[in-house]
């Protein structure tokens, strides 16, 4: 820590280099906006940053500081941070698309088909990253070799990381290295379980699809305010990482899967529109530095 303010000095001057050029800096968080922030600052350059999580992270609670315009993913963030836009968080077009579609049920029914399912049976997508995750992983082992029985009617689609051995498949169980298609995943998924990064829960805000989300506890504890979020919205189950356990998931499942049939969804497409609006912003602070 000695040399933190050295290093964060040097981190300014090459950052000044880059930037002298610039005429808007736009930041979304983590350690390498900070100098970038700062240096831009103090050439007289205008930042705009974008808040991705419900808690936000050091480096754009300094960035606010300094941004001309401030664009969030989260209402609750907008309510904290005075003159804060609500763009919420750019999604992956497909998404968009799905979000848009009439037949939804006839999609899922195809694409319940496509991966060997009934359409008429429950279907539950879980995954935790394009590494997987391990705990997340030996959960739904075990899960699966003590309590499957009891769930005959649950069809279980389940990536474990593109590194990850593959168990065996069943007929109500699909293991896969990757989600390549997520479109695909959240239409034929009733409930999905999974981490709560901004991205996974915009996309399921905006989808409209009920969850059990696990925290992942890492960082300044975004995912805990993300899923919380979303739990205040009635579209999830949190539970901490320490307490998922194949135990947990089989006290709790059914309630989920009733949650997602009972579900009523009010933000279908929130996101769609995301991108535009946070280029907008963009366009009009760039417009009015060249007056």
């Amino acid at each position: 820590m000695i040399f933190f303010p050295f290093l964060l000095l040097q981190a300014i001057l090459k950052s000044r280099a880059i930037i002298k050029r610039a005429d808007l800096v736009i930041g979304f968080g983590g350690y390498v906006s900070t100098p970038a922030y700062l240096a831009a600052w103090s050439q007289k350059v205008p930042i705009m940053i974008h808040e991705a999580n419900a808690k936000p992270g050091l480096a754009n609670r300094l960035g606010r500081r300094f941004a001309k315009v401030i664009a969030v993913n989260f209402k609750g963030v907008a309510e904290q941070w005075p003159g804060a836009v609500l763009t919420g968080m750019p999604i992956r077009q497909s998404l968009n698309n799905l979000a848009e579609l009439d037949d939804k049920s006839g999609f899922r029914a195809l694409n319940c088909k496509s991966l060997g399912f009934d359409p008429n049976r429950p279907v539950v997508a879980v995954f935790g990253g394009s590494l997987g995750s391990a705990h997340i992983n030996s959960v739904i082992e075990e899960f699966l070799a003590k309590y499957q029985d009891r769930y005959q009617e649950v069809q279980i689609i389940h990536a474990l990381g593109i590194n990850n051995e593959l168990p065996k498949a069943n007929s109500s169980y699909l293991p896969q290295p990757y989600f390549h298609d997520m479109a695909s995943i959240y239409a034929s998924a009733d409930l999905l379980i999974t981490r709560s990064g901004a991205v996974t829960c915009s996309e399921l805000a905006s989808l409209g699809k009920y969850s059990i989300l696990i925290p992942l506890p890492h960082g300044n504890g975004e995912q805990f305010d993300n899923a919380a979020a979303l739990v205040a919205q009635g579209s999830a189950m949190m539970v901490a990482n320490d307490d998922f356990s194949s135990m947990w998931l089989d006290q709790n499942l059914s309630k989920a899967l009733i949650n997602a049939a009972n579900y009523q969804p009010k933000s279908i497409g929130s996101n769609s529109e995301s991108a535009m609006k946070i280029a907008e912003l963009a366009h009009d602070l760039l417009k009015e530095r060249a007056e």
